[in-house]
């Protein structure tokens, strides 16, 4: 991609602004170029970006590159869709965080609701030794509870 001098440019044509000398460089094929979203290009945007991969998204736009992409949903206000949180194999404490996530809750609004200080926002998820009376305040808040149960064979 060519480049042209500016400064040099200014010179030469002191009686246009710097906006100017810039659209009419692009016009000429000099600098970059932009790329007009219309609507229906807009509408697959909306469609697709919250759920679908990256490749997917970057195939059905060829020429625009992926930081383009993301500068247009986030001016447009396309969200992507979150991830689920991560499994600890505790099952409690996993089951507690699915059901975080199909509420749309996150750590902390858990931990203000179970009174559990800061322990789902930072050891809840990676702790060796859990805090079942901490997983037991939790599932509560949820709506739910705890149950231990034996097979007696």
């Amino acid at each position: 991609m060519l480049y042209f001098d500016q400064f040099a440019l200014r010179q030469i044509l002191p009686h246009r602004t710097h906006n100017a000398i810039q659209a009419h460089c692009r016009k000429l094929g000099f600098g970059k170029r932009y790329q007009r979203w219309g609507p229906l290009e807009r509408q697959k945007l909306r469609k697709m970006y919250p759920e679908a991969t990256r490749e997917d998204i970057c195939a059905a736009f060829p020429n625009i590159d992926w930081l383009n992409i993301q500068a247009v949903a986030r001016y447009y206000g396309y969200r992507r869709k979150k991830k689920p949180y991560k499994l600890t194999g505790i099952a409690a404490n996993d089951q507690a965080r699915i059901r975080c996530y199909e509420i749309g809750w996150i750590m902390r609004d858990l931990d203000e609701e179970s009174g559990t200080g800061r322990y789902f926002q930072t050891r809840g998820h990676k702790s060796k030794y859990p805090n079942f009376r901490a997983i037991n305040r939790a599932v509560m808040a949820l709506g739910g509870y705890l149950e231990v149960r034996w097979n007696d064979q």
